[in-house]
């Protein structure tokens, strides 16, 4: 048997298929799949990870032929995939939620360019976002993810995976219920702001000759700004308990892929 870099055949297919998952996983993973990051140092960060946790990983049995090697790596690419989309679904949530504010406020006319997601939104949702970048290394959630890297390969053996029909139904309430649970950040600048537009409204219909927009548009902006600015406490609140539940709906998701 021909070693490859002093490994056998059943070695390096082992660490192809951890690469696989890893690389994956980076490329979805908040913070680690940012466009800012280099795909070469990504691509390193990955490599570096698999060559850690593949000393921990049960070697595969025995050589896979290629067709079997190609199918497990396509396993591994697409655990990897499911992993890092539910890892990102409570930025979305955030990024969301901070655009029903723009929409309310006015800003949804002016669109900037977010690097991370390589599309335009509105500035809220951009600041949400950031917010959301920075609690999440505040609160450390970014090691449960690497965490949940090396615990993967525990409940997720190579070189299979399943894919039962309950997780996309799983995935699609973990959305529901961590986006309600963003939205009651964002919902005393919404309450505000609908209360605002309520009194404009009764002073357009007592004062006719008032002109609503001119004066309407700064009150609406400053209203929205600094009810925001009094709720953000609510996110530093809210946000850790949602990358938790994130880590455990991961778990769960594996669990249930387990071949």
């Amino acid at each position: 048997m021909v070693d490859v870099f002093g490994l056998s055949a059943a070695q390096f297919e082992t660490f192809i298929l951890v690469f696989a998952r890893v690389a994956a996983m980076l490329q979805l993973f908040p913070i680690f799949s940012a466009q800012q990051v280099p795909r070469v140092a990504r691509m390193g960060l990955a490599a570096a990870i698999s060559f850690i946790v593949y000393r921990a990983v049960p070697v595969v049995h025995e050589p896979l032929s290629l067709y079997a090697l190609g199918l497990s790596v396509a396993a591994q690419v697409a655990l990897g995939v499911i992993l890092g989309f539910i890892a990102s679904l409570v930025f979305t949530a955030m990024q969301f939620a901070g655009e029903l504010v723009d929409l309310q406020i006015g800003f949804a006319v002016a669109n900037v360019i977010n690097p991370l997601m390589q599309s335009t939104v509105t500035i809220i949702g951009e600041l949400q976002l950031a917010l959301a970048s920075i609690i999440y290394l505040a609160s450390d959630s970014h090691l449960l993810l690497l965490q949940g890297i090396a615990g993967s390969f525990q409940l997720v053996p190579l070189p299979y995976i399943a894919l039962p029909m309950g997780v996309a139904g799983d995935v699609v309430g973990f959305f529901s219920s961590v986006l309600l649970d963003v939205l009651r950040i964002v919902a005393p600048v919404v309450f505000a702001l609908f209360l605002a537009n309520v009194a404009l409204a009764f002073m357009a219909r007592v004062a006719p000759q008032m002109n609503v927009f001119v004066v309407g548009f700064p009150v609406q902006i400053g209203i929205g700004l600094v009810v925001l600015a009094m709720s953000l406490p609510l996110a530093a609140t809210l946000l850790p308990d949602a990358f938790t539940e994130a880590a455990r709906q991961m778990d769960a998701v594996m669990r249930a892929m387990r071949f």
